[in-house]
Protein backbone atom coordinates (compact mmCIF):
# COMPACT_ATOMS: atom_id res chain seq x y z
CA UNK A 1 0.00 0.00 0.00
CA UNK A 2 1.27 3.21 -0.91
CA UNK A 3 0.16 7.09 0.13
CA UNK A 4 0.18 10.29 -2.07
CA UNK A 5 -0.69 13.37 -1.27
CA UNK A 6 -3.66 15.06 -3.14
CA UNK A 7 -4.32 18.25 -4.14
CA UNK A 8 -6.46 19.50 -1.35
CA UNK A 9 -3.51 18.04 0.75
CA UNK A 10 -5.11 15.52 2.30
CA UNK A 11 -3.60 11.89 2.05
CA UNK A 12 -4.72 9.50 -0.34
CA UNK A 13 -4.10 5.62 -0.31
CA UNK A 14 -3.40 3.33 -3.01
CA UNK A 15 -2.51 -0.41 -3.35
CA UNK A 16 -0.34 -0.93 -6.34
CA UNK A 17 1.10 -4.53 -7.26
CA UNK A 18 4.66 -5.13 -7.82
CA UNK A 19 6.21 -4.58 -11.77
CA UNK A 20 7.66 -7.78 -11.93
CA UNK A 21 3.80 -9.11 -11.30
CA UNK A 22 2.04 -7.13 -13.80
CA UNK A 23 5.22 -8.50 -15.91
CA UNK A 24 4.24 -12.03 -15.44
CA UNK A 25 0.70 -11.73 -15.79
CA UNK A 26 -1.12 -10.45 -13.23
CA UNK A 27 -4.32 -8.39 -14.20
CA UNK A 28 -5.05 -6.07 -11.63
CA UNK A 29 -3.00 -2.94 -12.12
CA UNK A 30 -4.26 -1.19 -9.13
CA UNK A 31 -6.42 0.39 -6.91
CA UNK A 32 -7.54 3.52 -5.25
CA UNK A 33 -8.41 3.08 -1.63
CA UNK A 34 -9.72 5.93 -0.45
CA UNK A 35 -8.50 8.42 2.47
CA UNK A 36 -9.76 6.64 5.39
CA UNK A 37 -6.56 4.57 6.63
CA UNK A 38 -7.97 2.22 8.48
CA UNK A 39 -10.52 0.65 5.68
CA UNK A 40 -7.61 1.15 3.21
CA UNK A 41 -5.30 -1.10 5.40
CA UNK A 42 -8.55 -3.87 5.11
CA UNK A 43 -8.82 -3.87 1.83
CA UNK A 44 -5.28 -3.94 0.79
CA UNK A 45 -4.96 -6.98 3.03
CA UNK A 46 -7.82 -8.69 1.04
CA UNK A 47 -6.12 -7.38 -2.02
CA UNK A 48 -2.86 -9.28 -0.91
CA UNK A 49 -4.78 -12.40 -0.39
CA UNK A 50 -5.79 -12.07 -4.21
CA UNK A 51 -2.14 -11.47 -4.92
CA UNK A 52 -0.72 -14.50 -3.48
CA UNK A 53 -3.15 -16.67 -4.50
CA UNK A 54 -2.14 -15.76 -8.28
CA UNK A 55 1.45 -15.91 -6.85
CA UNK A 56 1.07 -19.87 -6.07
CA UNK A 57 -1.42 -20.91 -8.77
CA UNK A 58 0.18 -18.50 -11.62
CA UNK A 59 -3.20 -17.33 -13.07
CA UNK A 60 -5.30 -20.92 -12.68
CA UNK A 61 -8.99 -20.36 -12.51
CA UNK A 62 -9.67 -18.61 -9.37
CA UNK A 63 -13.29 -18.51 -7.52
CA UNK A 64 -14.72 -16.04 -6.82
CA UNK A 65 -13.91 -15.98 -2.99
CA UNK A 66 -10.24 -15.16 -4.63
CA UNK A 67 -10.84 -12.64 -6.93
CA UNK A 68 -9.60 -9.72 -6.30
CA UNK A 69 -13.31 -8.08 -5.47
CA UNK A 70 -13.84 -10.41 -2.19
CA UNK A 71 -15.08 -8.46 0.53
CA UNK A 72 -16.45 -5.41 -1.63
CA UNK A 73 -20.37 -4.94 -2.16
CA UNK A 74 -19.51 -6.05 -5.75
CA UNK A 75 -18.19 -9.27 -4.58
CA UNK A 76 -21.96 -9.48 -2.14
CA UNK A 77 -23.87 -8.75 -4.87
CA UNK A 78 -22.26 -11.47 -7.26
CA UNK A 79 -22.44 -14.19 -4.25
CA UNK A 80 -25.45 -13.59 -4.03
CA UNK A 81 -26.53 -14.11 -7.90
CA UNK A 82 -24.53 -17.33 -7.34
CA UNK A 83 -26.89 -18.38 -4.21
CA UNK A 84 -29.59 -20.56 -3.52
CA UNK A 85 -31.88 -18.37 -3.12
CA UNK A 86 -30.86 -16.18 -6.00
CA UNK A 87 -32.43 -19.59 -8.34
CA UNK A 88 -35.91 -18.98 -6.88
CA UNK A 89 -36.24 -15.91 -8.29
CA UNK A 90 -38.13 -16.47 -11.23
CA UNK A 91 -36.53 -16.13 -14.85
CA UNK A 92 -39.16 -12.70 -15.44
CA UNK A 93 -37.57 -11.05 -12.58
CA UNK A 94 -34.33 -11.96 -12.41
CA UNK A 95 -33.33 -9.12 -15.04
CA UNK A 96 -34.24 -6.81 -12.83
CA UNK A 97 -33.00 -7.16 -9.65
CA UNK A 98 -29.48 -7.51 -11.86
CA UNK A 99 -30.18 -4.00 -13.17
CA UNK A 100 -31.29 -3.16 -9.06
CA UNK A 101 -28.09 -4.52 -7.83
CA UNK A 102 -25.82 -2.67 -11.30
CA UNK A 103 -27.55 0.47 -10.26
CA UNK A 104 -26.11 0.53 -6.49
CA UNK A 105 -23.10 -0.91 -8.05
CA UNK A 106 -22.53 1.82 -10.45
CA UNK A 107 -22.54 4.95 -8.29
CA UNK A 108 -19.47 6.75 -8.36
CA UNK A 109 -17.77 8.08 -5.10
CA UNK A 110 -15.57 11.21 -4.59
CA UNK A 111 -12.16 9.15 -4.72
CA UNK A 112 -12.97 7.95 -8.43
CA UNK A 113 -14.27 4.18 -7.75
CA UNK A 114 -17.76 3.14 -7.96
CA UNK A 115 -19.31 2.24 -4.44
CA UNK A 116 -19.40 -1.67 -5.99
CA UNK A 117 -15.62 -1.53 -5.07
CA UNK A 118 -16.07 -0.30 -1.44
CA UNK A 119 -15.46 -2.84 1.37
CA UNK A 120 -18.96 -4.33 3.43
CA UNK A 121 -17.14 -3.46 6.32
CA UNK A 122 -17.53 0.29 5.07
CA UNK A 123 -20.76 0.40 3.80
CA UNK A 124 -22.77 1.93 6.56
CA UNK A 125 -26.77 3.64 7.11
CA UNK A 126 -25.19 6.36 6.36
CA UNK A 127 -23.35 5.57 3.40
CA UNK A 128 -26.62 3.77 1.86
CA UNK A 129 -28.94 6.92 2.36
CA UNK A 130 -25.96 8.64 0.21
CA UNK A 131 -26.71 5.79 -2.01
CA UNK A 132 -30.43 5.76 -2.44
CA UNK A 133 -30.22 8.90 -2.78
CA UNK A 134 -27.86 9.00 -6.13
CA UNK A 135 -29.81 5.93 -7.31
CA UNK A 136 -32.65 8.28 -7.57
CA UNK A 137 -31.13 10.32 -10.33
CA UNK A 138 -31.76 8.70 -13.59
CA UNK A 139 -30.99 9.79 -17.31
CA UNK A 140 -34.80 10.89 -17.53
CA UNK A 141 -35.56 12.67 -14.04
CA UNK A 142 -36.26 10.79 -11.13
CA UNK A 143 -36.85 7.43 -10.36
CA UNK A 144 -38.25 6.35 -7.13
CA UNK A 145 -39.81 3.01 -7.68
CA UNK A 146 -36.65 1.54 -9.50
CA UNK A 147 -34.39 3.33 -6.22
CA UNK A 148 -36.71 1.41 -3.77
CA UNK A 149 -36.32 -1.81 -6.27
CA UNK A 150 -32.95 -1.45 -5.57
CA UNK A 151 -32.82 -1.16 -2.05
CA UNK A 152 -35.00 -3.75 -1.42
CA UNK A 153 -33.07 -5.94 -3.65
CA UNK A 154 -29.59 -5.13 -1.55
CA UNK A 155 -31.25 -5.90 1.68
CA UNK A 156 -31.77 -9.16 0.68
CA UNK A 157 -28.53 -9.90 -1.12
CA UNK A 158 -26.87 -8.90 2.49
CA UNK A 159 -28.86 -11.01 4.55
CA UNK A 160 -28.14 -13.95 2.42
CA UNK A 161 -24.59 -13.62 1.91
CA UNK A 162 -24.19 -12.40 5.58
CA UNK A 163 -25.80 -16.37 6.53
CA UNK A 164 -22.60 -17.56 4.39
CA UNK A 165 -19.81 -15.30 5.45
CA UNK A 166 -20.98 -14.21 8.78
CA UNK A 167 -17.03 -13.37 9.51
CA UNK A 168 -16.83 -11.26 6.34
CA UNK A 169 -20.34 -9.46 5.95
CA UNK A 170 -21.54 -7.41 9.29
CA UNK A 171 -24.16 -8.41 10.58
CA UNK A 172 -25.99 -4.93 10.96
CA UNK A 173 -27.92 -4.84 7.31
CA UNK A 174 -27.22 -0.83 6.40
CA UNK A 175 -30.18 -1.39 3.63
CA UNK A 176 -32.25 -2.30 6.50
CA UNK A 177 -34.84 0.90 7.42
CA UNK A 178 -34.28 2.93 5.09
CA UNK A 179 -36.77 5.91 5.13
CA UNK A 180 -37.94 5.24 1.10
CA UNK A 181 -39.92 7.77 -0.43
CA UNK A 182 -43.10 7.31 -2.06
CA UNK A 183 -44.30 3.94 -1.07
CA UNK A 184 -45.24 0.91 -3.03
CA UNK A 185 -48.65 1.69 -5.78
CA UNK A 186 -51.05 -0.86 -6.30
CA UNK A 187 -50.37 -2.74 -9.19
CA UNK A 188 -53.82 -2.49 -11.50
CA UNK A 189 -56.15 -5.95 -11.71
CA UNK A 190 -57.78 -6.53 -14.69
CA UNK A 191 -61.59 -7.67 -14.99
CA UNK A 192 -63.05 -11.01 -15.82
CA UNK A 193 -64.13 -8.93 -19.16
CA UNK A 194 -60.56 -7.42 -20.04
CA UNK A 195 -59.28 -11.03 -19.17
CA UNK A 196 -61.40 -12.67 -21.82
CA UNK A 197 -61.88 -9.77 -24.42
CA UNK A 198 -57.48 -9.95 -23.94
CA UNK A 199 -57.83 -14.11 -24.76
CA UNK A 200 -60.37 -13.08 -28.02
CA UNK A 201 -58.19 -10.49 -29.33
CA UNK A 202 -55.27 -12.80 -29.31
CA UNK A 203 -57.13 -15.11 -30.63
CA UNK A 204 -57.90 -12.54 -33.71
CA UNK A 205 -54.43 -11.89 -34.29
CA UNK A 206 -53.25 -15.82 -34.40
CA UNK A 207 -51.93 -15.98 -30.92
CA UNK A 208 -54.80 -18.37 -29.57
CA UNK A 209 -52.66 -20.45 -27.55
CA UNK A 210 -51.26 -17.23 -25.82
CA UNK A 211 -55.09 -16.14 -25.40
CA UNK A 212 -55.02 -19.36 -23.15
CA UNK A 213 -52.55 -17.72 -21.14
CA UNK A 214 -54.46 -15.23 -20.04
CA UNK A 215 -57.06 -17.00 -19.20
CA UNK A 216 -54.92 -19.75 -17.51
CA UNK A 217 -53.36 -16.59 -15.45
CA UNK A 218 -56.61 -15.26 -14.10
CA UNK A 219 -58.77 -18.19 -13.62
CA UNK A 220 -56.29 -21.05 -12.28
CA UNK A 221 -53.89 -17.73 -10.91
CA UNK A 222 -50.32 -19.53 -12.37
CA UNK A 223 -47.64 -17.06 -13.02
CA UNK A 224 -47.27 -16.03 -16.13
CA UNK A 225 -43.72 -17.08 -16.51
CA UNK A 226 -44.65 -20.57 -15.72
CA UNK A 227 -47.74 -20.59 -18.11
CA UNK A 228 -45.23 -18.97 -20.76
CA UNK A 229 -42.48 -21.68 -19.72
CA UNK A 230 -44.55 -24.61 -20.61
CA UNK A 231 -45.21 -25.70 -16.76
CA UNK A 232 -49.20 -26.49 -17.76
CA UNK A 233 -49.42 -29.14 -19.68
CA UNK A 234 -51.79 -31.23 -21.81
CA UNK A 235 -51.03 -33.87 -19.22
CA UNK A 236 -51.85 -31.39 -16.55
CA UNK A 237 -55.19 -31.13 -17.53
CA UNK A 238 -57.44 -34.01 -16.49
CA UNK A 239 -55.50 -36.02 -16.73
CA UNK A 240 -55.77 -39.90 -15.96
CA UNK A 241 -54.78 -39.81 -12.34
CA UNK A 242 -56.54 -37.04 -11.68
CA UNK A 243 -59.84 -36.35 -14.35
CA UNK A 244 -61.91 -33.69 -12.56
CA UNK A 245 -58.63 -31.59 -11.34
CA UNK A 246 -55.74 -29.40 -13.08
CA UNK A 247 -52.49 -29.93 -12.13
CA UNK A 248 -51.07 -26.00 -11.40
CA UNK A 249 -47.41 -25.41 -10.35
CA UNK A 250 -45.85 -22.12 -9.03
CA UNK A 251 -42.27 -22.14 -9.35
CA UNK A 252 -41.58 -19.53 -6.83
CA UNK A 253 -43.10 -21.15 -3.86
CA UNK A 254 -42.56 -24.58 -5.13
CA UNK A 255 -46.50 -25.39 -4.52
CA UNK A 256 -48.78 -27.40 -6.74
CA UNK A 257 -51.93 -26.88 -6.24
CA UNK A 258 -54.96 -29.38 -7.60
CA UNK A 259 -57.82 -27.33 -8.83
CA UNK A 260 -61.02 -28.63 -8.68
CA UNK A 261 -62.47 -28.46 -12.05
CA UNK A 262 -66.31 -29.40 -10.88
CA UNK A 263 -67.77 -30.14 -8.21
CA UNK A 264 -71.90 -32.38 -8.09
CA UNK A 265 -73.88 -29.65 -9.41
CA UNK A 266 -71.93 -28.08 -12.33
CA UNK A 267 -68.36 -27.13 -13.95
CA UNK A 268 -66.34 -24.63 -12.38
CA UNK A 269 -64.36 -23.14 -15.39
CA UNK A 270 -66.52 -23.46 -17.95
CA UNK A 271 -65.56 -20.45 -20.26
CA UNK A 272 -61.98 -21.71 -20.04
CA UNK A 273 -62.37 -25.25 -20.55
CA UNK A 274 -64.50 -24.24 -23.58
CA UNK A 275 -61.43 -22.23 -24.70
CA UNK A 276 -59.14 -24.85 -24.23
CA UNK A 277 -61.61 -27.26 -26.62
CA UNK A 278 -61.27 -25.01 -29.62
CA UNK A 279 -57.07 -25.20 -29.39
CA UNK A 280 -55.36 -27.30 -31.16
CA UNK A 281 -52.66 -29.39 -29.65
CA UNK A 282 -49.46 -28.25 -30.54
CA UNK A 283 -47.12 -30.05 -28.12
CA UNK A 284 -46.75 -31.45 -24.62
CA UNK A 285 -47.64 -27.78 -22.94
CA UNK A 286 -50.80 -26.06 -23.27
CA UNK A 287 -49.28 -22.97 -24.33
CA UNK A 288 -46.89 -22.75 -27.42
CA UNK A 289 -46.25 -20.66 -30.71
CA UNK A 290 -46.99 -22.25 -34.27
CA UNK A 291 -44.17 -20.21 -35.38
CA UNK A 292 -43.38 -19.43 -38.75
CA UNK A 293 -39.81 -21.08 -38.78
CA UNK A 294 -39.29 -24.63 -37.72
CA UNK A 295 -41.74 -26.82 -34.98
CA UNK A 296 -44.28 -25.40 -32.07
CA UNK A 297 -41.71 -23.73 -29.35
CA UNK A 298 -42.48 -21.84 -26.19
CA UNK A 299 -42.54 -17.97 -26.04
CA UNK A 300 -40.38 -15.76 -24.96
CA UNK A 301 -41.36 -13.33 -22.48
CA UNK A 302 -40.04 -10.56 -24.86
CA UNK A 303 -42.42 -12.29 -27.74
CA UNK A 304 -45.26 -12.74 -26.03
CA UNK A 305 -45.12 -9.01 -24.04
CA UNK A 306 -45.02 -7.64 -27.66
CA UNK A 307 -48.15 -9.62 -28.63
CA UNK A 308 -50.14 -8.79 -25.65
CA UNK A 309 -49.69 -4.83 -26.83
CA UNK A 310 -50.96 -5.43 -30.61
CA UNK A 311 -53.83 -7.43 -29.22
CA UNK A 312 -54.32 -4.83 -26.28
CA UNK A 313 -54.28 -1.90 -28.79
CA UNK A 314 -56.76 -3.87 -31.09
CA UNK A 315 -59.47 -4.43 -28.61
CA UNK A 316 -59.12 -1.13 -27.42
CA UNK A 317 -58.04 -2.41 -23.70
CA UNK A 318 -56.10 -0.53 -21.21
CA UNK A 319 -52.15 -0.53 -21.19
CA UNK A 320 -52.46 -1.75 -17.99
CA UNK A 321 -53.96 -5.38 -19.16
CA UNK A 322 -50.95 -7.94 -19.38
CA UNK A 323 -50.17 -11.25 -18.16
CA UNK A 324 -49.54 -10.30 -14.72
CA UNK A 325 -52.49 -7.90 -14.38
CA UNK A 326 -54.85 -10.86 -15.40
CA UNK A 327 -53.26 -12.85 -12.57
CA UNK A 328 -54.02 -10.00 -10.13
CA UNK A 329 -57.45 -10.13 -11.76
CA UNK A 330 -58.29 -12.91 -10.47
CA UNK A 331 -56.98 -12.88 -6.88
CA UNK A 332 -59.18 -9.72 -6.75
CA UNK A 333 -62.26 -12.21 -8.01
CA UNK A 334 -61.23 -14.46 -5.17
CA UNK A 335 -61.86 -11.41 -2.76
CA UNK A 336 -65.15 -10.12 -4.01
CA UNK A 337 -66.26 -13.68 -3.94
CA UNK A 338 -65.51 -13.10 -0.07
CA UNK A 339 -63.56 -15.99 0.35
CA UNK A 340 -61.44 -16.72 3.64
CA UNK A 341 -57.63 -16.37 3.60
CA UNK A 342 -57.47 -19.84 3.61
CA UNK A 343 -59.73 -20.31 0.69
CA UNK A 344 -57.56 -17.70 -1.44
CA UNK A 345 -54.30 -19.08 -0.44
CA UNK A 346 -55.57 -22.72 -0.85
CA UNK A 347 -56.15 -21.93 -4.99
CA UNK A 348 -53.65 -19.36 -5.22
CA UNK A 349 -51.10 -21.39 -3.87
CA UNK A 350 -49.60 -18.85 -1.57
CA UNK A 351 -47.41 -19.71 1.52
CA UNK A 352 -48.71 -16.76 3.90
CA UNK A 353 -51.65 -14.61 4.49
CA UNK A 354 -49.41 -11.55 3.89
CA UNK A 355 -48.43 -12.59 0.33
CA UNK A 356 -52.07 -13.34 -0.39
CA UNK A 357 -53.11 -9.90 0.21
CA UNK A 358 -50.86 -8.43 -1.74
CA UNK A 359 -52.68 -9.63 -5.14
CA UNK A 360 -56.38 -8.83 -3.75
CA UNK A 361 -57.48 -5.42 -4.52
CA UNK A 362 -59.93 -3.25 -2.86
CA UNK A 363 -62.77 -3.40 -4.97
CA UNK A 364 -66.11 -1.09 -5.12
CA UNK A 365 -68.01 -4.16 -4.96
CA UNK A 366 -65.92 -5.40 -1.73
CA UNK A 367 -66.95 -1.98 -0.07
CA UNK A 368 -70.65 -2.19 -1.19
CA UNK A 369 -70.62 -5.53 0.39
CA UNK A 370 -68.90 -4.67 3.59
CA UNK A 371 -70.98 -1.29 3.93
CA UNK A 372 -74.83 -3.66 3.17
CA UNK A 373 -73.53 -5.55 5.89
CA UNK A 374 -72.63 -3.00 8.34
CA UNK A 375 -76.16 -1.77 7.60
CA UNK A 376 -77.86 -4.98 8.31
CA UNK A 377 -76.39 -5.45 11.42
CA UNK A 378 -77.05 -1.45 12.22
CA UNK A 379 -80.90 -2.53 11.89
CA UNK A 380 -80.79 -5.99 13.56
CA UNK A 381 -79.32 -4.51 16.49
CA UNK A 382 -81.97 -1.14 16.45
CA UNK A 383 -84.82 -3.36 16.06
CA UNK A 384 -83.49 -5.37 19.39
CA UNK A 385 -82.73 -1.96 21.37
CA UNK A 386 -86.39 -0.78 20.56
CA UNK A 387 -87.98 -3.95 21.80
CA UNK A 388 -86.36 -4.00 24.62
CA UNK A 389 -87.21 -0.33 25.72
CA UNK A 390 -90.96 -1.39 24.74
CA UNK A 391 -91.01 -4.58 26.39
CA UNK A 392 -91.97 -2.63 30.32
CA UNK A 393 -91.98 0.22 32.15
CA UNK A 394 -89.31 -0.26 35.05
CA UNK A 395 -86.35 1.69 34.78
CA UNK A 396 -83.05 0.78 32.82
CA UNK A 397 -80.74 1.03 35.53
CA UNK A 398 -82.75 -1.33 37.62
CA UNK A 399 -80.21 -4.79 38.08
CA UNK A 400 -81.13 -8.15 36.69
CA UNK A 401 -80.36 -10.77 38.31
CA UNK A 402 -78.35 -12.03 35.69
CA UNK A 403 -76.10 -9.14 35.21
CA UNK A 404 -72.32 -9.03 35.91
CA UNK A 405 -71.30 -7.38 39.55
CA UNK A 406 -69.50 -4.95 39.21
CA UNK A 407 -66.50 -5.21 40.75
CA UNK A 408 -65.74 -8.23 38.21
CA UNK A 409 -66.41 -6.30 35.32
CA UNK A 410 -62.96 -6.48 33.42
CA UNK A 411 -61.54 -7.19 29.25
CA UNK A 412 -62.63 -10.73 28.58
CA UNK A 413 -61.14 -12.94 26.48
CA UNK A 414 -63.19 -12.30 23.84
CA UNK A 415 -62.76 -8.60 23.63
CA UNK A 416 -61.23 -6.85 21.65
CA UNK A 417 -60.38 -4.01 23.88
CA UNK A 418 -58.51 -5.24 26.82
CA UNK A 419 -59.14 -2.20 29.51
CA UNK A 420 -56.10 -2.93 31.70
CA UNK A 421 -56.72 0.52 33.35
CA UNK A 422 -59.76 0.14 34.42
CA UNK A 423 -59.23 -3.22 35.88
CA UNK A 424 -56.42 -1.70 37.69
CA UNK A 425 -58.12 0.99 38.93
CA UNK A 426 -61.09 -1.39 40.51
CA UNK A 427 -58.54 -3.93 42.13
CA UNK A 428 -57.26 -0.66 43.75
CA UNK A 429 -60.78 0.10 44.85
CA UNK A 430 -60.95 -3.18 46.39
CA UNK A 431 -58.32 -3.10 48.45
CA UNK A 432 -58.74 0.37 49.92
CA UNK A 433 -62.24 -1.13 50.71
CA UNK A 434 -60.43 -4.27 52.52
CA UNK A 435 -58.58 -1.66 54.70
Amino acid sequence: MKERRLADGSVGYYWIPHERDVAGGFTLRGEALGRNYADAIARAAELNVYLDAWRAGRGQPKDLDLSARFGTLAWLFERYRRSAAYERVSERTRPEYVRALNRIEDVPTKDGRTVGALSVQSITPRAVDKIYAAVQKGPRGKRVRQANISINVARRAWDVVRRLYPKTVPADNPFRGVLKEGGSKTKPAATRGEAYALAEALKSIGEPHLGAAALICFEWLQRPENVIGGEITWGDYRGESHPTHVRIFHHKTGEVVMQPLEDAERLLYPELEAYLATLPRLGTPIVLTAGHRGPARPYSMAFAAARVRKARKLAGLADYVTLDACRHGGMTELGDAELAEQGVMALSGHRTPQAARLYVKRTEQQRQRAAAKRRAWVERNETSARLEMDGGSDSGNGTDESAQVAGNIGAGDGNRTHDTQLGKLMFLDAELCSV
